[in-house]
């Protein structure tokens, strides 16, 4: 995992999504797992309020069942991204998966 982080950490542009799915347990400190860097996206889904601790001003986003375009716009507006099409198509693949992993 160190020679993961410290790639991301390294990468000159901030498109990077790292995911940490069903993070339920609070013992464990996820934190650790964070790149030491100021740029990229983490999203983390968790049944647990108790994470909320992990997100950064304004990130903590609590939501429950959606529709997959609702999802795609919540993305994109706590990613903090430029708008645009390139973007949309982005996020509607990463619902899409999320949707696939989750509900299949």
């Amino acid at each position: 995992m160190g020679a993961c982080l410290q790639w991301l950490t390294h990468q000159n542009r901030g498109n990077w999504l790292l995911f940490f799915d069903n993070a339920d347990n609070v013992q464990l400190n996820i934190s650790a797992f964070f790149p030491a860097c100021r740029f990229g996206n983490i999203l983390i889904t968790t049944r647990n309020p108790h994470l909320s601790i992990h997100a950064g001003e304004g990130g903590d986003a609590r939501v429950t069942g959606m529709d997959p375009e609702d999802a795609k716009y919540l993305l994109l507006s706590k990613s903090r991204l430029e708008k645009n099409d390139e973007n949309e198509k982005l996020a509607e693949l990463i619902v899409k998966v999320l949707f696939m992993i989750c509900f299949f």
